[in-house]
Parts: structure tokens; C-alpha cells; sequence
């Protein structure tokens, strides 16, 4: 019999015991990488309403992150470079297995750290996504085939709960029609907050209709700029002050602000009054305060998204079928070909007229009516497409 035709008799629901304790095993440091698992949380949350979570990760800022997720701990935080910090490592595995899961869960295809303590851990109900090699696929009880799986990355771990324990197989296209968003459940007053933070800094630059401080207000809410990007992914400084160049010549009348990195150094700084944010539920708030976010695919630019901001994201290498902004009503994408400063500082006013802001041509241009001339932004709906497997 072939190893396909074992997995597809392998019964699902567990064996229909009950799931009190689920262990999500993610242990990578990045934010985006951890944002991204938000759709499985909630696919968790609803799906076992009386089961407690535990997220393994190696992100420092997971606690944070998962604040307004009440069933959802994140106490398992491995180093982010496991080789230097042995004793962590040893203390971590050895608390892992102290108690054992009803379902745990390698949410990702390809993980070498989570297909380990996939094994490592004591459970009853083992998913994964098939490597295909044996040695790698015989820990699993609930095996799913990644080749077959939703475009978005995010989708991914719901379709393998899915598809692999509730044996729902359509469960890609349904996530493709009905997306379960990214989510961090800003409070009324976490987004009070940001709008307070976001007044400040255009109040305190002299932004266009501010009246200064924490009640500052203006004529049109800040347009976000985020200019850092790891590796390829990023765009040089020249060319994000053509942007700004562009969009005030189209737009003079709405402020701009930079978010600045974690690094704390400003790269529009004498030209953009700039914010900067430690704490990611605030930058968050800060962020969604906005009337749109500029920003290259990233970390910060999957936090805005789950902080509910309307997104302009900016793909250069990889795909944003697979990485785009998926909750805003009014977020877009521009891939490398269509970005150059001007298109750019185009889409925003397109963005922002889209959204009913008073003023803003879709063009950017005075006295220009929508279906008018001059000619129409480029389309958002390009894509990258890339054979899954």
C-alpha cells in the first residue's frame, strides 16, 4: 500500500477525545513570522472553546502580541540562536514534555526546529504538513500534503487544521473566499492612544491644520511611511524622498509622518516628522491612526494589518499573494516593476480618495473627476505566481 493511501485512513477528530491542551510549536523570533500565526489562534479559539494554548516561539514579543488572546500563553520562548544559550534550550525541552498535549501542532511546512520538538513532545494528536521523507512524516498521526494548501501564507496553518484534523477538504477554498484576518485586538483605548501618539508628532512638526499637543487636529489624518526593510526587500532613502516629493506636489495639503525603526535612526529626518514606537500594541494603535501606511513587505507592515491600518505595501522579492495585506478594506500592493516614486505618491491619492478623503483626486491632481483624464493608476490585482511545490 502506498504511504499516500495510509494517510488518507488515518481517522481524524483525534479519535473524538475531548482537546484541553493544544501546543502550537512556532519557535522562530521573527514578527511577521509570529503575526502570521494569528488566524490559526482564532481558528483554535473557536474550534475548542474550553482548550488552553501554548505558543513555543522565540519571540520575546509574543506575550504582547497575544495580550487580548485569553486562552493563549507564550511562556515556551526558545533563544533565538539555540547553539549559544545550550542551558535554555535543555530547560526549555525538559518543561515541554513535563505535560503532555492532546494536539500539537507543526504549523508551518519545513520547519526544522518545529518538526523537532514535534517529535520531542509528549501528544496524543501530532499535524504536520508532509516533508514527504519518511523520517520526517512518521511522527505524525495527522499528516497534510502542502501542495495543495491556500496561496497566503497566514492561511496555511488553519487549512492544516482543517484539512488534517477536521478533515474538511475544501478547505483551501474556502479560505481563499471567507480569509480569517490577522487580528491583535487593539482596545478602544490602545487606539486612543495611537491616534493621541499620531496628533502629537504632526501637532508638534506644524502639520497642516494641527493645533498642537495630544488633541491636535487636521484637515486630513497623517499618511504612514515605514522605510526600513531587511535585505532586498528594502528601498533606498533617494528614493522614498521622491516619494515624499511626489505625493506633496499631488497632495500639499495632507502630513505626512515616519515611523522610525527599531534601530531609532530616522531616514526622512529634516524633510518628515517622525515617531518612534517601542511598543508594538502602540505602534500598532499608531499605525491604524493613519488614513494609509507606506511600507515594504515586512514585519511592520503584517502589525498594521492586524492592527486593522490601511495598507500600501511595496513587494520587491517576494510575493505578495503569499505575504500581502489581507484586513484592510482599502490596502493594495505595488510589485517592483510598478514602484517608482511617482506611481507611488499615485496610488496613495487614489487610496485616500477611495476612502472619501476631502480634496484628494484620484489622481492626485486639482480638478480632476473620477473616470476623467489624465490615465488610471496600475492595478493592484498583479501577482507573482509561483508553483507551491
Amino acid at each position: 500500500m502506498h504511504f499516500q493511501e495510509l494517510v488518507a485512513q488515518i481517522p481524524r477528530h483525534g479519535g473524538g477525545l475531548p482537546v484541553q491542551r493544544i501546543g502550537v510549536l512556532r519557535p522562530n523570533h521573527r514578527l511577521g513570522n509570529t503575526l502570521l500565526l494569528m488566524p490559526l489562534l482564532q481558528e483554535l479559539e473557536s474550534r475548542f472553546p474550553d482548550a488552553h494554548i501554548e505558543l513555543v516561539t522565540a519571540s520575546g514579543d509574543a506575550p504582547s502580541l497575544f495580550r487580548r488572546y485569553p486562552r493563549v500563553s507564550a511562556g515556551h520562548i526558545f533563544p533565538v540562536i539555540p547553539a549559544a544559550h545550550p542551558l535554555q534550550v535543555l530547560r526549555a525541552l525538559r518543561e515541554l514534555r513535563r505535560q503532555p498535549f492532546d494536539l500539537a501542532i507543526d504549523p508551518v511546512p519545513r520547519s526544522r526546529t518545529g518538526r523537532f520538538l514535534l517529535g520531542h513532545v509528549k501528544a496524543r494528536v501530532r499535524l504536520g504538513f508532509l516533508w514527504f521523507q519518511p523520517r520526517h512524516d512518521r511522527i505524525l498521526t495527522h499528516p497534510v500534503n502542502p501542495r495543495v494548501g491556500p496561496a497566503h501564507f497566514a492561511h496555511w496553518p488553519v487549512y492544516l487544521l482543517r484539512a488534517g484534523y477536521f478533515g474538511e477538504l475544501a478547505a483551501g477554498e474556502e479560505l481563499e473566499s471567507v480569509p480569517v484576518p490577522l487580528d491583535l485586538r487593539l482596545t478602544e483605548a490602545e487606539r486612543r492612544d495611537g491616534e493621541r501618539r499620531l496628533a502629537a508628532t504632526v501637532g508638534a512638526a506644524g502639520g497642516a491644520g494641527a493645533a498642537g499637543g495630544a488633541g491636535a487636529r487636521y484637515s486630513h489624518p497623517p499618511v504612514g511611511l515605514f522605510t526600513a526593510a531587511t535585505g532586498d526587500k528594502s528601498y533606498p532613502v533617494g528614493w522614498w524622498r521622491q516619494v515624499v516629493a511626489c505625493f506633496r506636489s499631488r497632495a500639499p495639503g495632507v502630513p505626512l509622518v515616519e515611523f522610525i525603526p527599531a534601530d531609532r535612526r530616522p531616514r526622512l529626518a529634516g524633510e518628515v516628522p517622525g515617531v518612534y514606537t517601542p511598543d508594538l500594541r502602540l505602534l500598532g494603535a499608531t499605525l491604524a491612526a493613519t488614513s494609509l501606511v507606506v511600507l515594504a513587505d515586512g514585519g511592520v507592515l503584517h502589525l498594521a494589518d492586524a492592527a486593522g491600518a490601511h495598507v500600501l505595501g511595496l513587494f520587491k522579492t517576494t510575493n505578495p499573494d503569499w505575504y500581502g495585506p489581507r484586513r484592510g478594506s482599502r490596502s493594495a500592493v505595488l510589485l517592483a516593476h510598478e514602484a517608482s516614486a511617482d506611481t507611488v505618491a499615485e496610488r496613495i491619492c487614489t487610496l485616500l480618495h477611495s476612502g472619501g478623503e476631502p480634496g484628494i483626486e484620484p489622481s492626485g491632481e486639482p480638478g480632476i473627476e473620477p473616470g476623467g483624464e489624465p490615465g488610471t493608476a496600475p492595478g493592484t490585482e498583479a501577482s507573482i505566481k509561483a508553483a507551491a511545490g
